[in-house]
């Protein structure tokens, strides 16, 4: 039998919780996201008693990487100028 907490979460959910907001944490750690966007959004995290909102957030939170670093392979492919000799790629 589980027992509940104060807040009427049993350790089971606590875990699940600390987990989902860990990941969140984690992916927010990218350099998509600046510190003060990350400060921001910890106390959102504290906040939320959702472990499934909490990895909608980390699913967003990926897509936005991902679009972060297309666009920055993007900006080194432009970068990069003619190739040295027509036979090179790069």
């Amino acid at each position: 039998m589980e027992t509940t907490t104060a807040a009427g979460i049993t350790p089971g959910e606590m875990l699940l919780l600390s987990s989902a907001r860990r990941n969140v944490r984690e992916v927010l750690n990218h350099p998509a996201f600046p510190a003060e966007r990350r400060q921001r959004a910890e106390a959102v995290i504290n906040a939320c008693t959702d472990a499934a909102q909490l990895l909608r957030w980390k699913q967003l939170a990926l897509r936005e990487c991902e679009a972060w670093e297309d666009a920055e392979l993007i900006k080194e492919a432009n970068l990069l100028g003619p190739a040295a000799h027509p036979d090179y790629l790069f």
